[in-house]
């Protein structure tokens, strides 16, 4: 026969900051009880003893305020919970002597800070021609737990060679930015219509999912030379050519150029 038995603990796996919370312990014995004790992280906040007077004792922890009036120690009440508030919670249930069975079972729970705010983008421009380096970062709101950053280019999820991994901040007050950057080679499939469309998303679990864009107008030219640039548009008869069909036509057009240059010095000796 089982001489006591702690059935369940009920305690919100996530909880908001600021809210208040409800745990409750079942047990289950055919003695007598003696005592309920609740503890968070093995350190003992709160106790019940039916035959003490008070039968309510309550000792200061921090980030846990005991509302004395609703608690009965199978019900236990917590007002306003703090970050510090998170943590194991253990009911323990011990029967009347003389040998005083005990009987406990934990949960866990963690207190959550959910920002508002968006996750923000920088080192952005607002221009890039094919060619140069994209180097941007976004960095989250502050929250905890931390914040989940997912970068996309035109609403497709960019390739992890693309990621840069950062380190992420923790303020005085235990909340975490995290920081994730994206690098990569501008090229003619990052734009559509001309436009190219950075996104980061921030996700909390199930709980927070906010994200930041940012449209960039492309300029569909390379970072080549002016010059290079008007003796490819001079010969290409308005055609588009890939970078490495303009370099071709530049080496035909210099070589062009010197040929002409040769004759007319040729026939100018010979004239003369």
């Amino acid at each position: 026969e089982v001489e006591v038995e702690v059935m369940r603990v009920e305690v919100p796996e996530y909880v908001r900051h600021g809210d208040d919370v409800e745990m409750s312990c079942k047990w289950d014995s055919p003695h007598k009880l003696y005592s309920v004790k609740w503890y968070l992280n093995d350190r003992e906040f709160f106790g019940y003893k039916p035959d003490d007077d008070p039968v309510i004792q309550v000792h200061s922890l921090p980030g846990v305020n005991v509302d004395k009036e609703l608690s009965t120690g199978e019900l236990v009440v917590l007002k306003s919970v703090q970050l510090s508030s998170s943590g194991n919670y253990k009911c323990e249930v011990i029967t009347e002597g003389p040998n005083f069975h005990t009987a406990d079972k934990m949960a866990p729970m963690t207190v959550i800070h959910i920002p508002e705010e968006k996750p923000r983008i920088y080192g952005t421009k607002h221009d890039y021609h094919i060619g140069d380096t994209a180097y941007v970062t976004c960095v989250s709101a502050e929250s905890r737990p931390p914040a989940q950053l997912t970068w996309f280019i035109n609403d497709k999820e960019a390739p992890r060679e693309y990621i840069v991994n950062l380190n992420s901040s923790l303020t005085e007050h235990g909340l975490t930015r995290t920081r994730l950057g994206l690098q990569f080679m501008v090229s003619r499939e990052h734009f559509r219509n001309g436009e190219m469309k950075l996104r980061c998303s921030a996700k909390i679990s199930s709980l927070y999912y906010k994200t930041q864009q940012h449209s960039v107008d492309g300029q569909l030219t390379y970072s080549v030379p002016v010059m290079e640039s008007r003796d490819i548009s001079a010969f290409s008869g308005g055609r588009s050519y890939s970078s490495g069909e303009q370099v071709q036509q530049v080496v035909l057009a210099t070589v062009t150029l010197l040929l002409q240059l040769l004759c007319t010095s040729a026939l100018v000796i010979t004239t003369s």
